[in-house]
């Protein structure tokens, strides 16, 4: 029986005494990371905000990367790749997150205290706040899944996640990410301050307005003969759809028998800020960094059947299908797939 469990079994006026006795040795701890804290708030609203405007760095990538090294601390999903990158990142700060969660961080090691940040959900039990650990958990085991099995992996737009790096390290598959030339560019530069070896991964900048990303990877030496594994993660959001739909057919016209494209897609009202008062806070902060959710799925009747028939107009056959919250009696808001060419 795991300690979890245990915990469980206990009878609920223990673990009320267990939880109010941490909670008292947790306050005086919080209290004296309070002027560190201060500070580090400033200096990580400065980065975040202030220093990736500047550098035109995706808002959006930031806290993506921010939730990895939330993990690694919190001991959910080890990545001491995000941590040393996070040191050098000139869009985030390590000192300002260290300031904040601290406290949180020793208290849970320490004596076991926890809250939603150093725990996950049960998978099919997640809700609109409680869904960013259990989703790269569940990339993180497609790309474990196949990493041996492909011979190409295409990442568009990977942002900050290390996660090619994480699994394809010594492996002999060809790695290509692509993303928007400044966010691009910052990347590798930062992995380079970090000392963090990344020679196996091809890079490719690309100028989405002016350029055809699928140009860009033949040139970098994309096979088409070649099974590939296409990992799109957690960009469908902050497209048009018609251009998901263009994306999502060109990644099928590139595939050949065996190719699998994973992809991760918001339902509606996520994407209109309707399915909670997180969900709308989320979508007015990135609206004010530049960037803004536009696609989402209907997903309020058949979301399974919705999905399925959205990706046959863009000419691919659905086969794994993992809906987020559907163990509970909420509506459908989020879900990945994974599908092959028609």
């Amino acid at each position: 029986m795991t300690s979890k469990n245990a915990k469980k079994q206990l009878p609920i006026f223990i673990r009320f005494f267990i939880k109010l006795f941490q909670i008292i040795l947790y306050i005086p701890i919080q209290i004296i990371f309070i002027p560190f804290a201060i500070i580090g708030i400033i200096d990580a609203i400065y980065k975040e905000m202030g220093k990736s405007k500047k550098l035109g760095v995706s808002f959006s990538a930031i806290k993506a990367l921010q939730y990895r090294w939330f993990m690694h601390y919190f001991n959910t999903r080890p990545d001491p790749l995000s941590v040393a990158f996070t040191k050098k990142f000139p869009c985030e700060s390590h000192f300002g997150m260290w300031s904040i969660m601290g406290a949180l961080i020793i208290s849970q090691r320490l004596f076991g205290f926890t809250t939603r940040l150093g725990k996950l959900v049960e998978p099919g039990e997640e809700t609109g706040d409680s869904t960013a650990g259990i989703r790269v958990l569940m990339f993180d085991k497609i790309m474990e899944k196949y990493v041996d099995e492909m011979e190409q992996i295409v990442l568009p737009g990977v942002g900050f996640d290390l996660i090619a790096l994480h699994f394809t390290k010594g492996k002999k598959v060809k790695v290509f990410e692509l993303d928007q030339v400044k966010t691009l560019n910052v990347k590798v530069e930062t992995l380079k301050k970090a000392g963090i070896k990344h020679d196996w991964i091809t890079y490719i900048p690309v100028d989405y307005a002016n350029e055809s990303w699928v140009d860009k990877l033949l040139e970098a030496g994309f096979d088409k003969t070649k099974k590939t594994l296409f990992l799109w993660q957690s960009v469908s959001l902050y497209l048009e759809a018609d251009i998901v739909k263009e994306n999502l057919r060109e990644m099928a016209d590139l595939c050949v028998d065996g190719s699998i494209i994973a992809q991760d897609f918001y339902s509606k009202v996520f994407s209109l800020g309707e399915y909670s008062k997180i969900a709308k806070q989320f979508m007015s902060i990135i609206e004010k960094m530049g960037e803004s959710s536009k696609f989402g799925i209907d997903m309020s009747n058949d979301p399974k059947a919705a999905v399925e028939s959205f990706l046959k107009e863009c000419g691919l056959k659905m086969t794994e299908y993992i809906q987020f919250g559907e163990k509970l009696d909420i509506e459908p808001f989020y879900c990945i797939v994974e599908a092959e060419k028609l």
